[in-house]
């Protein structure tokens, strides 16, 4: 073989080992915005109170039923100039407050021999759509108006992950004021 063809082929094996190191490298980049001031979460959205109505157990009879969804308004006033859309980023309270692999709220009830909790049931977040809004996402998001407020408008309901038994259902989200 000639000394041209060994170089040629050398050449040849070395990019191709080169693309191959190339593959098993990448870099993160993180972009942001800080800005000066944000919205004001009104007084009757600090700590929400959604009383979900009583279902019997028969409608939550199997995993992947729902039933009871209430609605609930989340308000933002004070939004400064410049702030056109605001949305509500939902995150569990304590690490044991979300199935990761259905996205909703846990039973956080702990009953006792009077008052036992229901089993087999979670608590799921719906967008203004009532589509499924996991913990961890960020809501839809509102319109501010030209007073600089905005309501959110979310959903929760019973999930059933099995034939669900009587009890008692609390569940507890954390919210924070996103700015898509």
């Amino acid at each position: 073989m000639s000394t041209f063809k060994m170089t040629l082929c050398a050449l040849a094996m070395a990019t191709v080992s080169t693309s191959a190191l190339a593959v098993t490298q990448g870099t993160v980049t993180f972009n942001g915005e800080l800005i000066t001031s944000t919205c004001e979460i009104s007084a009757d959205s600090v700590d929400r109170q959604v009383q979900l109505p009583t279902v019997a157990i028969q409608t939550l009879a199997k995993s992947g039923d729902t039933a009871g969804s209430k609605g609930f308004d989340l308000n933002v006033e004070k939004c400064p100039t410049g702030i056109t859309k605001v949305a509500a980023h939902f995150e569990a309270v304590g690490s044991t407050g979300v199935d990761s692999a259905t996205g909703n709220l846990t039973n956080q009830y702990a009953g006792d021999a009077n008052t036992p909790a229901a089993g087999n049931v979670q608590v799921r977040l719906y967008n203004s759509d009532e589509k499924q809004l996991k913990l961890g996402e960020t809501g839809a998001p509102a319109t501010v108006d030209a007073n600089g407020a905005a309501t959110m408008r979310y959903y929760g309901g019973y999930y059933a992950t099995g034939a669900t038994s009587v009890g008692k259902v609390y569940a507890k989200a954390a919210y924070t004021i996103a700015y898509p």
